[in-house]
């Protein structure tokens, strides 16, 4: 049990989450057992492959899950400024739309599919700050404005009329990104918000988020399968593996000397520029696939795909331990990974 002055400092704490979908093959247990925290004014980065269980996590902190999936275990204690931590699994709906959008908010990985193409940008980003902050439309409009200047959008008095269809993809992200800033959320979840960017927007929608983040003072979850925007935009990591968390900590800690062959994997799988010929090193992709999730092997999920496995992993899901202050993971034999 995380101490009072822990507590304090937390946005939000997340206690052995459960998802699953009910899909015509059978149950998939989309998130298996998931715990991480997210302190005040902190990113904490969720990384993995397509298929960990990233987005599924962010999309049940929301509440926003399709209508074949359901949260069924954990709890998510979501601590408002000066408030007692409150559950969202058990808020009733009327209370959880008060929180979403305007304590909690989230960016999609694909504007084009989150904006509705017939309002324009302007009046979607006004609807939100009528219905949760109580604005007349005329200073609803002008916050409109002001926030499109603000994440760096152009002539902003006109692209507030703009319909989402007349913005580059660039442009949709960061319009994307106003929208979920309207009603200053305490914690903003984004979901691989620089999807489908060309390399040049994709940094500059980080150098944004990270700006804007500070100046705000706000919390972030930021959802990705790239190391590499970790490195560069978060506090801590959660790396994820087949629905679990595999391993958390601090980024230097986790990145510079990983505790589970999934995180060692990845980081390998990253072009650095020391990767070239005189140096005689390649790339090192990790073999095979991730398991069926409609039938999850019984003992650690990376096992098929492990360099270094005995038999015990085969049998049983490894704990999720603490191997240093600040740092977990969930191997047996995180110790030759580290000599």
């Amino acid at each position: 049990m995380p101490s009072a002055e822990v507590m304090s400092d937390t946005v939000l704490e997340v206690r052995d989450l459960h998802t699953q979908f009910d899909t015509p093959n059978g149950i998939v247990r989309a998130v298996r057992g998931v715990t991480f925290t997210v302190r005040r004014g902190e990113t904490l980065a969720i990384v993995g492959e397509s298929g960990s269980g990233k987005s599924v996590s962010g999309l049940s902190i929301m509440g926003i899950l399709p209508r074949n999936a359901a949260v069924t275990g954990g709890e998510m204690l979501f601590s408002a400024a000066g408030g007692p931590p409150r559950d969202l699994r058990k808020l009733p709906e009327k209370e959880l739309r008060k929180v979403r959008g305007r304590q909690i908010s989230m960016i999609f990985q694909n504007p084009m599919s989150s904006l509705n193409p017939v309002f324009p940008i302007g009046e979607q980003i006004a609807e939100t700050l009528r219905h949760h902050l109580g604005h007349s439309p005329a200073k609803a409009r002008a916050a409109a404005v002001s926030l499109l200047a603000q994440v760096g959008i152009s002539d902003p008095e006109r692209r507030v009329d703009a319909y989402p269809h007349e913005l580059s993809g660039g442009m949709r992200q960061r319009a994307m990104i106003a929208l979920a800033l309207a009603c200053d959320p305490e914690l903003l979840i984004a979901d691989e918000p620089t999807t489908a960017l060309d390399v040049t927007i994709q940094d500059q929608i980080i150098r944004l988020l990270a700006r804007l983040q500070q100046e705000r003072r706000m919390s972030m979850i930021f959802v990705t399968h790239d190391l590499k925007l970790v490195a560069e935009i978060a506090d801590r990591v959660a790396v994820m593996y087949a629905s679990r968390v595999v391993e958390e900590g601090a980024v230097d800690k986790v990145l510079n000397r990983p505790a589970h062959p999934y995180t060692k994997a990845l980081l390998d799988c990253i072009p650095r520029r020391d990767y070239d010929s005189d140096a005689g090193r390649t790339l090192k992709p990790i073999p095979g696939v991730m398991p069926n999730p409609l039938a999850p092997p019984p003992g650690c999920a990376f096992e098929p795909r492990c360099p270094i496995p005995i038999e015990v992993c085969r049998a049983a899901v490894p704990p999720f331990e603490e191997i240093s202050p600040g740092h977990n993971t969930a191997c047996l034999r995180w110790r030759e990974l580290r000599p």
